[in-house]
């Protein structure tokens, strides 16, 4: 962090307002010792107390109140004392005369608080204090923008002065500083703490996946998935629900970041709770769409596709709902089908219904799952990957193993992107009939 720097009033500055030699002196070895102080700490309350306290000793003012702003309400706020209790005040920008400096710049020196138009009573009524005298001057930082305002009342003796106005000047540059010092150690520490949560939460989503896919018998599948942040919104799982049968799903959350993935972990309990009960996937699927639409607003949902697949018959029953269409290429003559979606994406609308398919899978048949990660992908010049160079990706490598074709996929697309940074999330799955 920046360190404050003393800022020495200069002598034709203090001829304005005639000071002594010894006051000079005095407020010169104070600014001196004032910057030592401002350094001690980086808790934002602490050091505002610190710096009132120090501008109030000096300036031999009864009270005063630092007013910081809220660039996003456009109010200035702080907090001030109603008896023992911290109370917080805010008022817009251009309210009373702190509100009036934050939005002209000018430094405003009063001697009668009450016949100031300008002057805003009801923080007085807040605090049951009487503002008299003020002394009132805005706080900027090194790029001279207001950040805040200095509002110093009642005077123990006399009127505040010009000289005052030189001093309170000088000791804002310093408190400025250290203010911007306190919000910047304070963005640093929040930044660590949500970089810290979100890689617990990254570990935590990553559990969600299998962590070693299952052994499915005369079938070869592999898969991968890949979010475009720390943690992402897509999702794919394979189930054995029996010696026989396997489930095999994958899905895709609107949006990305945490809302999504509490979204896949929604998604996640839910499934693994109902897949092994309910055999009729139109059933489970219109199930699963009643619990995220119950558990989300109406602008997140979830495409979504389960397949079972049983080894015995080698056939497939599928939903699809919502989600990209898997492709089919058969192995015999190396025609490409679609599995089209016969839903809406879980979660839009709380009634909908879905309808299974069912296909036959031959000897070196294979099946691609995907999220438009894939298909979506761009390049510098923002074309997009696009489902025709995956299906010929596909189409030139289907006498591969799974794990083979998966990676020819994630190489070419990787080519095509370039050095341009992922725009959304990538999963994708490959399983493939081997006799």
């Amino acid at each position: 962090m920046r360190k404050t720097k003393v800022r020495i009033l200069k002598p034709a500055q203090l001829k304005k307002s005639r000071p002594g030699t010894n006051t000079y002196i005095r407020r010169l070895e104070y600014l001196i010792e004032a910057s030592k102080q401002l350094n001690t700490t980086f808790d934002l309350e602490k050091l505002l107390g610190i710096i009132l306290n120090l501008a109030l000793r000096n300036l031999d003012a009864e009270r005063g109140t630092i007013y910081l702003i809220d660039e996003e309400r456009r109010e200035l706020w702080s907090k001030v004392l109603k008896g023992a209790r911290l109370v917080e005040i805010r008022l817009p920008i251009g309210t009373g005369i702190s509100g009036y400096v934050a939005k002209t710049g000018k430094t405003v020196l009063i001697s009668d608080a009450s016949k100031d138009k300008r002057f805003y009573s009801g923080i007085d009524k807040k605090s049951g204090f009487q503002t008299k005298t003020m002394l009132c001057m805005p706080m900027r930082n090194r790029s001279k923008k207001i950040i805040g305002v200095f509002q110093i009342i009642n005077k123990k003796q006399g009127q505040f002065s010009e000289e005052d106005k030189l001093f309170l000047a000088a000791f804002s540059d310093h408190a400025a500083l250290a203010i911007e010092n306190a919000r910047l150690h304070l963005a640093s520490l929040e930044k660590e703490r949500v970089e810290r949560e979100l890689s617990i939460a990254a570990e935590i989503q990553q559990r969600l996946l299998p962590e070693q896919l299952p052994a499915i018998k005369q079938y070869d599948v592999a898969a991968a998935a890949f979010p475009c942040r720390t943690i992402g919104g897509d999702f794919y799982d394979v189930v054995e629900l029996d010696d026989h049968r396997f489930a095999i799903v994958m899905a895709d959350v609107s949006g990305k970041g945490i809302p999504a993935s509490l979204l896949v972990s929604t998604l996640h309990a839910s499934f693994r709770a109902y897949i092994q009960a309910q055999t009729d996937l139109a059933a489970l699927v219109t199930r699963l769409n009643k619990v995220v639409y119950d558990n989300t607003t109406p602008d997140k949902f979830i495409t979504f596709f389960i397949m079972i697949l049983d080894v015995h018959s080698h056939t497939v029953n599928y939903v699809n709902a919502g989600h990209n269409s898997p492709f089919l290429f058969r192995g015999n003559n190396g025609k490409i089908e679609e599995l089209a979606a016969s839903g809406l994406p879980l979660g839009m609308i709380g009634d909908s219904e879905y309808t299974a398919s069912t296909l036959q899978l031959e000897a070196h048949d294979v099946v691609v799952l995907y999220t438009d990660g894939v298909t979506e992908a761009m390049d510098k010049s923002q074309n997009q990957y696009g489902e025709d160079r995956f299906r010929h990706c596909i189409s030139s490598s289907l006498e591969s193993a799974a794990v083979a074709l998966k990676d020819k996929i994630l190489v070419d697309v990787r080519e095509f992107v370039g050095l341009e940074p992922a725009s959304d999330d990538l999963t994708l799955l490959v399983a493939k009939r081997m006799n």
